[in-house]
Formats: C-alpha cells, sequence, structure tokens
C-alpha cells in the first residue's frame, strides 16, 4: 500500500495556457523529478514517491533510524509511516521485508474476526440430554462447547441451575465434556514445548474453562498462602475450585521468614495435570497467585459442570468423560458468550493469546470441518487477499503470533491498519486497542500503560505491539499536534539490542509533530 504507487499523476496550474512541449523534454523532466524523489527515500524502500511537504518529518524519522539498534548487522527493522486520511506515505523503510510480527499479528486475527463473524458474534455452550426429564431423570448429559473463550465456574453454576429449574434431579450416567467443534490439536505444533506450562500458550479446546475476568481460558490459578511458622509449607488453593479435581498439587514450597522475597512458580509435567509448586512465599505476606496451564481442558470443564451439578442438588451417578453429542438430542440449556465485539478489548488490550488461537480455530471450523490451525489461517490468509492486501511474504501458522514462523512485511500491517479505520466496525476495533501512557492499566491502556507516559503520545497514540525475545512491533494510529493522524509500523527483528526503545520515540515525535515544523 505504502510502497511504490501504481501510477504518478502530475496537476498542473491553470495560470496560462497550455503550451506545446517535446515529448523528449518532458519525459527527461518526470524523470528527474522521480529520481530525486527516489534518492531522499529510506534504504530499501523501493521507488516511494513522497510529498515534499514531509519533508522535515521524514528526515527527522529517518535521524530516529539511525539509532545503533536499528542500523545493526543483526537487525532487520521495516518501517512505514503514513498520512491515514490521504494515505500519502511519509517514511518507508523495508516495508516489503517478511519479518516475524509477534503479537501485531492480532490485528489481522481481530479484523478477520470482525469482518467474517461480525461484531455481535457469540459463541454457544450447550447441555444435551437423550430426552427431556423424565420423573427429574435424566440418563446422560452432554456439555458442547463451540470455543467460547470466556466460560467461567459461575457460567457452569447457571446452567446447573437452568437444569435445576428444567426438573432435572438425577443423572445417572455421565456428564459428556464435548470439544468436537474443534480438532483435537490442542497445541501448536509451532510453538516451543518450553511454553507448555505458561498461561500464554494454554491448549485451544471447543470446550474450556477460564479461571479470571481477564479470560485466560485453558489454565488455573494456584494460590500459595504463607502459613503460620516456616516450619510449614504454604497452603495451596486452586481456582476455579471445581478444578480441583482435575489436577495434582505437588507441594515442594516453603514458608520463608518474614521481608523475604517471594518466589513461587508452578509447573505441569508434560502430558499430565500435576503441577509442582517450588519457591518461596514469607510469612505474614499476601498470598502468592500463579496461573499455569492444564491438559485437556474440556475435560476440566466437564468436571467442572458435574461438580455444579451436585452442588445444585442434582445427584450424579456417572463420572465426567470426553465424548461427541449423538445427533436428536434434546436441548435442556444454553449459556451465550459475550459479542466479539466486547471480547475484542480483553483480546487486544491484554493480548491474549487464547483468544487469538480460538477466534482462529472459530474461522476455520466455517469450512465445514472441526475447526483447525489449517483452515483458520487459511481464513486469515483469504481475508488478506479479499480486502486486497498483497499476500507475497504473508505466513500466518497460528491467529497469535507466538509462533516464530509467522512473517508480515510492514506494508501489509500498514495496509491493514488503513483499510480497518475505513469500515463500519472501526470504532469498535479502535476502542480496543492499547494506549499509550494511559490507566487503567487493564481496560485503557492496555499493554502500553506504561509506555510514553508524560509525553504527546500519552493517551493519544493507540496500538498493537509485540515481544518475542529477538523480536519487537508496534503499530497503530497516532494524530500530531496539529490534529493529522498518522498510521505507522515498526517491527524488528533483532539478535543484539533491542529496537523497542525506538518505537517510543518514533510515537512520541508523531504526536507532537506540526506540519508548520519546516
Amino acid at each position: 500500500m505504502f510502497g511504490a504507487p501504481r501510477s504518478l499523476k502530475v496537476v498542473r496550474g491553470s495560470a496560462g495556457p497550455r503550451r506545446a512541449v517535446r515529448w523528449p523534454f518532458l519525459v527527461a523532466v518526470v524523470m528527474l523529478a522521480v529520481a530525486a524523489l527516489v534518492a531522499t527515500a529510506p534504504p530499501g524502500s523501493g521507488a516511494t514517491v513522497y510529498s515534499s511537504r514531509d519533508a522535515a518529518l521524514r528526515r527527522e524519522v529517518g535521524r530516529l533510524m539511525t539509532d545503533p539498534s536499528v542500523t545493526a548487522s543483526t537487525a532487520h527493522v521495516g518501517v512505514v509511516v503514513a498520512d491515514a486520511a490521504t494515505r500519502t506515505p511519509v517514511y518507508v523503510r523495508y516495508a516489503n521485508t517478511p519479518l516475524a510480527p509477534a503479537s501485531t499479528q492480532k490485528t489481522f486475527t481481530a479484523a478477520a474476526a470482525m469482518y467474517t463473524l461480525g461484531s455481535a458474534y457469540r459463541w454457544r455452550t450447550d447441555v444435551f440430554a437423550p430426552s427431556a426429564p423424565n420423573g427429574g431423570v435424566v440418563s446422560r448429559l452432554y456439555l458442547r462447547g463451540t470455543g467460547d473463550p470466556t466460560l467461567l465456574e459461575r457460567d457452569l453454576t447457571s446452567l446447573a441451575s437452568a437444569l435445576r429449574a428444567k426438573g432435572v434431579t438425577r443423572v445417572t450416567g455421565d456428564v459428556v465434556g464435548d470439544a468436537s467443534a474443534f480438532d483435537e490439536v490442542r497445541y501448536n505444533p509451532y510453538w516451543s514445548t518450553s511454553y507448555a506450562s505458561s498461561y500464554y500458550a494454554a491448549q485451544v479446546s471447543a470446550l474450556t474453562l477460564a479461571p479470571d475476568t481477564d479470560y485466560d481460558a485453558g489454565t488455573v490459578i494456584v494460590t500459595a498462602t504463607p502459613a503460620t511458622s516456616i516450619a510449614s509449607a504454604p497452603r495451596l488453593t486452586v481456582t476455579p475450585p471445581a478444578a480441583a479435581s482435575h489436577v495434582r498439587l505437588v507441594n515442594k514450597a516453603r514458608t520463608s521468614a518474614a521481608g523475604s522475597a517471594t518466589t513461587i512458580s508452578v509447573a505441569r509435567a508434560a502430558g499430565t495435570n500435576t503441577l509442582t509448586v517450588t519457591g518461596q512465599v514469607p510469612l505474614e505476606h499476601a498470598a502468592a497467585k500463579k496461573w499455569v496451564t492444564v491438559d485437556d481442558p474440556a475435560l476440566m470443564t466437564a468436571r467442572a459442570l458435574r461438580a455444579r451439578l451436585v452442588a445444585a442438588g442434582i445427584r450424579v451417578d456417572g463420572t465426567a468423560v470426553r465424548g461427541r453429542t449423538p445427533a436428536g438430542q434434546a436441548l435442556l440449556a444454553r449459556h451465550t458468550s459475550m459479542t466479539l465485539g466486547q471480547l475484542l478489548v480483553p483480546f487486544l488490550k491484554l493480548s491474549n493469546n487464547g483468544h487469538a488461537e480460538a477466534i482462529t480455530k472459530t474461522l476455520g471450523a466455517r469450512s465445514g470441518r472441526p475447526g483447525s490451525w489449517v483452515d483458520g489461517t487459511k481464513a486469515l490468509r483469504d481475508y488478506a487477499a479479499r480486502i486486497g492486501i498483497p499476500t507475497a511474504g504473508l505466513r500466518f501458522v497460528d491467529g497469535s503470533g507466538l509462533a516464530r514462523a509467522d512473517r508480515l512485511t510492514p506494508n501489509q500491517l500498514s495496509t491493514l491498519l488503513d483499510k480497518v479505520q475505513r469500515t463500519s466496525w472501526w470504532p469498535t476495533f479502535r476502542a480496543a486497542l492499547p494506549v499509550a501512557g494511559a490507566d487503567p492499566v487493564r481496560w485503557t491502556g492496555g499493554t502500553l500503560a506504561s509506555r510514553m507516559r508524560g509525553t504527546a503520545a500519552a493517551g493519544n497514540l493507540r496500538a498493537k505491539n509485540g515481544s518475542l525475545t529477538g523480536v519487537t512491533s508496534l503499530a497503530g494510529y497516532v494524530s500530531g499536534a496539529d490534529g493529522r493522524r498518522y498510521v505507522f509500523v515498526m517491527m524488528s527483528n533483532y539478535s543484539a539490542t533491542s529496537p523497542r526503545p525506538v518505537e517510543d520515540r518514533l510515537g512520541v515525535l508523531l504526536a507532537r509533530w506540526r506540519m508548520t515544523n519546516r
């Protein structure tokens, strides 16, 4: 979008009559003009043609890009800055270089979902039985998910209450967790196995449970409360409480002396739900909380529903198992999620990987097959092509950008940001982006709350950031001091010093810029 233009339109004034000009002379003049413009372009930008009124700003951005972290031989840094209204490029640097985007890729996932599913889309979680209750009795219950990443234990309590209101008093068989709306590849094969215990790499299932209102689906929170003396181990609890039957806690932690450091950590053994807690929590200190993933979230959710049924006074003779809902079952209760538009706030503000992957597999399920990363990422690529984004160099293997195999060019990302601001759902998308230097952290500033504080960018710049070891990126929108709005992208893959501080300096420069500064 912001690279070499397809055509150059020369506009002439009307001060006098048009005079005959010899074609060779005219061609030479145009070629010299284009050559002069190209000569001022940053390295790797190709034949980008700039407006002369942006020359001063372009020079200032260019100075920022002389930082050693950007120019290092081990760094690959692509940049696009453009006028958000006119699409006029202001500065371009290696804009067509495919780079690992990290979490800035979530902008693509969010946009594709809003375009394809719509802002009002909701996920359903249904409870079926072979038939309506007969004398209060059903033979089995099926809990069928469609990918809701926001399901909480209290929602299962509501489902249990709805079943009780329908007259269900006893289940003679099992509670079956049905996650068949997605495939069984729950952990992305492109993710490092070292992430498997980490909350940001939870297994992705069509039936899953979140322990908190950040909606970290597929995880539990382990809380270590200090004992009353250093002779005793901390007390361990798990949230949601109903997940206690799904995990096994191994307590290797200790209560340490008052005033010492808190060093609690939790790890899950591969392929199990054994959670080993190590480290220390000091006397008279607040309890330490750690998030950790679980294996088989669908079975955990079925077990949690069984516990809520019993708490609601419904006798359950069987256990919780995994399975599929047969055709012809009777729908007894339904929970619907928040809308996709509402989900964008925790998704983008908090950069929630699980939301990205649930959305991606939901898009994949529109193929008629169980939602998968293969079909979901194809839907992301198809969306890019459909809205006119060139796809050369683009590669998606997940929806969150956690995989190092993902690739985007700065041009592709800036084109997306330009097109999104021209949609009917732009206000929803914009409101969900993190805001530089803004509080409250969670629902306004998000992942940018601590960046660019006290500058012209604070409360102004709205963008998605990305971070992996050796990857940093920032992409979004900012208004200058004269009200001119910019689309900007900076993506860096590096192996020495991080160029992240330059991202912030770029955001601040644009936020304080006035076109009179020439």
